[in-house]
This record gives structure tokens, sequence and C-alpha cells, in this order.
């Protein structure tokens, strides 16, 4: 068996420049900065899964690097404030492991959970790990077939009142069908307390859990239930694992949910439709029992995975969007506590760039994802820091020489800048961010009444979006 443990790699640690492609669409007022970009990575694949917010104001990402030349490792990095390396680990062995979600825990250290092939019998294990504040290893547990696992994994770990953790994924070594969502608890220490699986004769997956009143709240997806051929599955189970209730959202084509958050009065969901018009990021409210308030989708080619309540009371959904003629990008887009886009921002260069993860702070966001734009190698992890606020120049009126465009098939508008607005700006000639500089977009008045979409980049996507599940598994092919 090979070692879980290995020691600090010596990455560079890239600063992105001029990396900002604009896809804004505010309904009133906002300045929009890239205050810093940052890549970590060696010659081959790597990549961040997850990103949290640590008590010292830094970050902890939790992914995946190939740059050893031995499959590839679970990697977590630590960062200060402004997104700059302090440590990194790696774990794993020979096979392909991978971290999928890390959480800051109330002792100073962290959980880590995803999967692994370098240890056990058959396919790929679960595998729950703990560490202290410095990243050093104080326990790992793998959980798969009893014997040989045929394909077992996680997604998301919670903290639980009573000091353990409560983890959800996928197996295929238990259950009705070919995947079954699954759950597990354990103590404080990693040990099982009970094991629950739901599903049917398909496969079905838990991508989010979060604590609940006196139980659980789960949210993937399900091919063995609803109406489609993925639909949205948001499932309550109490303290022991057992249902309370479950409900599914969805079409005739794949929807999936990849995040849960918990709500005064309900839950909020973000994820991606194709049923309706085309592949789309999707936030849906539900009430405490599962039941829809109300449903949004946004640009076409796009899919949210990460999802934070903002200090307005709105959401930011963190994801990627795909385009004719540009690509893969990382997206943010801002709501309203209805879900109404009040802003959109696509971030990215000439490669393929995803977000992942992103997490709120004073004053604007941290997204975390993967690039193959720039950096060190075939991919990098990615860390970016966007502010956002209001700023008084929403008042001014529009400058004389912005012309805009009306699309006469569908009445929707996009503003196009000559180059001295994207001079004043601080844009370059194609429209991208000058390092350091800020970018001030607002809906002029006498277009208020389009929905501010930008025609050019309507359409299909240049090719099929990847399923979240299925991305790593084909980056590592592709980097082998």
């Amino acid at each position: 068996m090979g070692s879980r443990v290995k020691g600090s790699m010596i990455f560079r640690t890239g600063l992105i420049l001029a990396m900002l492609l604009i896809l804004v669409f505010p309904s009133s007022g906002v300045q929009i900065d890239q205050e810093w970009s940052r890549t970590f990575g060696g010659h081959y694949g790597d990549g961040a899964w997850s990103v949290q917010a640590t008590e010292d104001g830094g970050y902890v990402l939790a992914g995946y690097t190939s740059s050893r030349g031995e499959g590839s490792d679970l990697w977590l990095v630590k960062t200060d404030s402004y997104g700059n390396e302090i440590w990194d680990r790696t774990f794993g062995g020979s096979g392909e492991d991978v971290g999928t979600y890390v959480l800051a825990t109330e002792d100073g250290g962290y959980i880590v959970v995803g999967s692994t092939k370098s240890f056990g019998m058959g396919e790929e294990r679960l595998w729950l790990l703990k560490t202290d504040s410095n990243g050093s290893l104080e326990w790992d547990r793998t959980f798969g077939g009893f014997v040989s696992s045929s394909g077992d994994g996680g997604w998301s770990v919670c903290e639980t009142g009573d000091a353990g953790y409560i983890v959800t994924g996928y197996t295929k070594s238990s259950g009705a069908g070919g995947k079954d969502l699954w759950i597990i608890k354990t103590d404080g220490n990693g040990n099982q307390a009970w094991e629950r699986t739901y599903g049917g004769p398909k496969d079905d997956v838990g991508m989010s859990v979060i604590r609940a009143d006196d139980g659980y709240v789960l949210a993937g997806r399900t091919a063995s239930f609803g109406s489609g051929e993925d639909d949205i599955w948001l499932l309550r189970v109490g303290p022991d694992g057992s249902e309370l209730w479950n409900a599914t959202y969805g079409g005739k084509l794949d929807e999936t949910a990849f995040q849960v958050i918990a709500r005064p009065d309900g839950y909020v969901l973000v994820g991606r439709t194709e049923s309706d018009s085309g592949k789309r990021a999707t936030l849906i409210k539900t009430d405490l029992f599962g039941r829809r308030l109300w449903e949004k989708a946004y640009e076409e080619g796009s899919t949210g995975i990460s999802l934070q309540q903002t200090e307005d009371g709105g959401f930011v959904i963190g994801g990627h969007i795909e385009s004719k003629g540009a690509g893969r990008d990382a997206l943010l887009i801002k709501t309203d506590s209805s879900g109404v886009e009040t802003w959109a921002l696509r971030l990215g260069g000439p490669g393929d760039d995803t977000g992942t993860a992103i997490v709120k702070n004073v004053g604007g966001f941290v997204l975390a994802g993967i690039t193959s734009s720039v950096g060190a190698g075939a991919e990098d992890a990615w860390l970016v820091r966007v502010s956002e606020h209001n700023d008084e120049r929403d008042k001014a009126p529009v400058q004389q020489n912005a012309t805009t465009e009306k699309n006469e098939s569908n009445g929707n508008f996009s503003v196009k800048k000559t180059p001295n607005d994207l001079a004043d700006q601080g844009l370059d000639a194609s429209g991208s961010l000058v390092a350091g500089d800020s970018v001030f977009v607002r809906a002029p008045d006498n277009l208020a009444g389009g929905s501010g979409e930008d025609q050019s980049l309507r359409g299909s996507p240049s090719q099929r979006l990847m399923d979240i599940e299925n991305i790593f598994k084909q980056r590592q092919r592709a980097s082998t």
C-alpha cells in the first residue's frame, strides 16, 4: 500500500493578469473589481473542487494534483487573505485520489471528503480525512464494499451536533441500483455510526448535505424517480437517517442540484436544468417541506455549482458557462432575494476555465476552480477575489459615444463599448480587465425595457457541458 500522506510540494503560484471577460447585466449601478487572482499547480493536471474561508481571514482549498506523476493525489492548499500560499499537503497513493469538499472544523482543523483508488480493493472508495490546523493528518477512513468496492465516493460533509460528521455521496457497492445516494454518519474519529442508501434501479447521487432541525437535508440528482432522465432530488431525513420526505424537480431531460442551503422559511438549491430552453443554471426555492415556491433559470450554457446567501438577502451563484466561440469560462451570478438576476460576471481566458466553489467575504466573493488558460501546467487550481459595491456613477447619464443595439427577434438589448469607453473603464481593446483596474457597469435608462443580455453570448454551447462527476476522470485520462 502506498503512503497516505506525502510531503509538501513546491508549486508555482501564478498571478493572473488581464484575464477577466465581462458578462454583466446590472439592474442598478454596481462596481465590480477583480482584486487578485492566483493559480496553484505543477506541470500536469491540478484543480480545486472546494474552498472555505478560515478564521485567520485566509482560505483553504481541496482538490487534486497530478504533478507528482503518480496518478493523482488529494490536495489541500492553505492561503492567506490575498490568496498567497502558506502551505500545501498531498495525500494518496499510486492510484487516483481526489478531495471534493473541505470544511473548517470547530477545533481549528479541517475535514475533507472525496474518493480514493489507492486504498482498498476494487474500484474507488469514499475517503474521509481529518487534519489539524497545519494540514497534518490526524486520521483517515475509507468506506465502501465489505471486500471489494464497486465504485463509491463522497461529495459533501458537515459537522453534527454530537461532534461527529455526516457525509453524502454515492455507492455502487450496496443499495437498489447502479449508484445510490449514500449517507454515512460517523463519530468524531471517523468511525461509522450508521449508513443509509436511497435510490432505485438507476443512478442516484447525493451532492450536498446540511444540518437541519433534528436531522439533515440532502440534495443531488435521481434517475430512478421523477419525470425526466435525471431530476433534482431533495431529501429530508431524521437524526438516524430515516426519510421524512423527498421531492423531485425537473422536466423530460436532465436536471441536477449541486448544493442546498437552508433559510428560516425553507431551502434553496442551485444546479442545472436542460428541459425548458437549453442548459442553464437554475435556482429553486422551496418551503420547509420541499414544496417549490419559485424557480429561476439563467444564461444559456451555464451551470450553477456553488451557492451563498448575501448580506442583502439575495444569492450569489458560482459555476461556469459555455457559449459559441468562447469555450468554457467561470461564471458568477448575483440575484435578489427572489432569484431575479441583478448582474453576472464571466471570468476566463483563451483556455477552458471552471468555477467550482464560492465563498463570500466582506464586500465581495472568492471563487475557486480549475483553469487551463494560465498557470504552470495543463490545468491549475484557481482562486480569484471579486469585490462588489454600489457606485455613485450609476447616476451618471450614458456617455454619448456608447452605442446600443437591439435584437429585433426578441427585444433584448446589449451595450457595445467604443475604444474610448473601454479605455475610460480600464479595459483593453478586447474588453479584458487591465490588472488593478475596476469595471463599472450599469443598465442605461433608455434600455430599461430590455433584459440586458449580451446577444453575442447567446446560442448553443460549442460542446456538451460535461457532468461534474465525470470532469475529474476525463481530465485525468487526458493528462496521461
